[in-house]
């Protein structure tokens, strides 16, 4: 058994009081755990235990023994690895470190880090930022915060997202709980808080022109202007209220990839069925019925023809989606796995996974391969992760709940669930795309019964219905 020391920094904006404790940790196959039982009683919160259904309610977050998956506030999140209930003869409720901390985090509204160095947890008191506030104009709108001393500032417009990076302050997110609420020109506000940094994003509408970041009081105010465009400035018409109470649905756009095309078959399966002809069939039906039901649709191929993996999320972006999803078909090498190796699954851009799913990613990222001369690389390098930071801090998220619905709306189904049916990979062609992003391997080409069924029309057709629930279920 190994102990460590929980050192938890709880306080207000402007006096923290500390509080040190040990918790018991344990290691098993490389990952290590706490206990989650402990960890609540020792934050005083409220916890009650389901045991029919093997649920933990720590605070308002809902853990399941066995599962990866974490409710907090109807919103799921994705654990690293499934929550245990026995690790060295122990019986209790372990959570895997770090992905647990995120979740207590939200719970607390506190910046907690875990340094595996030194073996200890903390959170910092959130005492740098003394307010948030909004101030409307007739021709725009200021953010104000207020700081307790000068902090290093980057900012980043790539519409409708205006990220401004502070290094070292530490805040309560909740400060920004309701200021999109009080925003004609703000539709979200999303605070990341980082090791080094935070990072506030807001989503601008359509009825801004221009934000520009003002220091005053020798840095220690920041002013966030954002300025009308001009028609807006001048009158509200009839026909903008009308515009932005159609833009109130949730999901407008949806963008579909279905993978491979023209020289690049995709995986080749049982009865010499190609992959890229299957989800092809599946996209355009899944298109079809999403249209009924009032989206826009839009592929990154609708033929046969051959699109370069970069392409195809910066198609979606260039778009303006606010959904990406890109179909694919499972498959694995030798006869005897062939035919019991089978099921659905998942996948969001996320680093890690088991070995397993990073050998899947690498055969869906072999397309990259057709598209020169030279051989391309099928991963995403430690470096190249660390710059896709901003994006999975946006929409890992979203795209984790995305994930959760589709499991939920295929379980049971002709096609079975392989593990938890969700998981996480470093594939490419998710790399570029700024909104929820889903890779689906439909089921195995390779397995008899999978390929047969989503060979058959009645099968493709079962398999987009599927897609559109659970599409449908997120977008509300």
């Amino acid at each position: 058994m190994l102990r460590i020391l929980l050192i938890l920094t709880i306080g207000m904006a402007v006096q923290a009081t500390a509080q040190d404790f040990n918790l018991q940790v344990e290691k098993m196959n490389g990952i290590v755990y706490i206990d989650g039982v402990d960890l609540g009683k020792k934050l005083k919160m409220n916890m009650a235990w389901q045991s029919e259904a093997g649920i933990l309610q720590i605070g308002n977050s809902y853990w399941a023994l066995g599962s990866s998956w974490v409710n907090l506030k109807d919103t799921n999140f994705l654990l690293q690895t499934a929550v245990q209930s026995k690790i060295s003869s122990k019986q209790s409720f372990w959570l895997p470190l770090p992905s647990s901390l995120r979740i207590f985090e939200k719970l607390l509204n506190r910046p907690i880090e875990y340094d595996s160095a030194t073996a200890k947890i903390y959170s910092k008191p959130t005492k740098d930022l003394w307010s948030v506030n909004l101030d409307s104009k007739e021709n725009g709108e200021v953010v104000e915060l207020k700081l307790s001393k000068p902090f290093v500032t980057e900012t980043f417009f790539t519409k409708p997202n205006y990220l401004l990076r502070i290094s070292g302050l530490v805040i309560d997110s909740a400060m920004f709980s309701d200021l999109a609420k009080k925003s004609s020109m703000i539709s979200r506000v999303i605070p990341i808080q980082n090791k080094q940094s935070v990072q506030i994003t807001l989503v601008i509408k359509d009825n801004c022109e221009g934000v520009e970041l003002v220091k005053k009081d020798e840095g220690k105010t920041l002013q966030v202007v954002l300025r009308k465009k001009h028609y807006e400035a001048k009158a509200q018409t009839s026909s903008s209220s009308a515009a932005q109470a159609s833009g109130s649905k949730k999901i407008k756009t949806i963008v579909l990839d279905p993978g491979h095309g023209g020289k690049d078959p995709g995986a080749i399966g049982h009865n010499s069925l190609k992959e890229k002809e299957v989800v092809l069939s599946v996209g355009l039906k899944l298109k079809s019925k999403l249209e009924e039901k009032g989206f826009t649709v839009k592929m990154t191929r609708d033929s046969d023809e051959f699109i370069e993996l970069a392409k195809r999320p910066k198609m979606a972006s260039d778009w303006g989606g606010d959904l990406f999803l890109s179909l694919h078909c499972n498959a694995i090498d030798g006869k005897e796995r062939q035919l019991r190796t089978e099921g659905f699954t998942f996948y969001i851009l996320r680093a890690g996974g088991s070995e397993e799913d990073k050998a899947i990613a690498r055969r869906e990222n072999q397309a990259i391969v057709l598209e020169s001369d030279k051989k391309g690389k099928t991963e995403i390098s430690p470096a190249e992760w660390i710059i896709l930071d901003n994006q999975l801090a946006l929409y890992a998220e979203k795209s984790a709940l995305l994930a959760g619905y589709l499991v939920e709306s295929f379980d049971g189904g002709s096609i079975k669930k392989m593990r938890k049916g969700a998981s996480q990979a470093g594939f490419m062609v998710l790399v570029g795309a700024y909104m929820p992003a889903v890779l689906a391997e439909l089921g195995f080409i390779t397995h008899p019964s999978d390929a047969t069924y989503m060979s058959t029309e009645k099968g493709q057709n079962e398999i987009a219905e599927n897609l559109a629930k659970a599409i449908v279920n997120f977008s509300k």
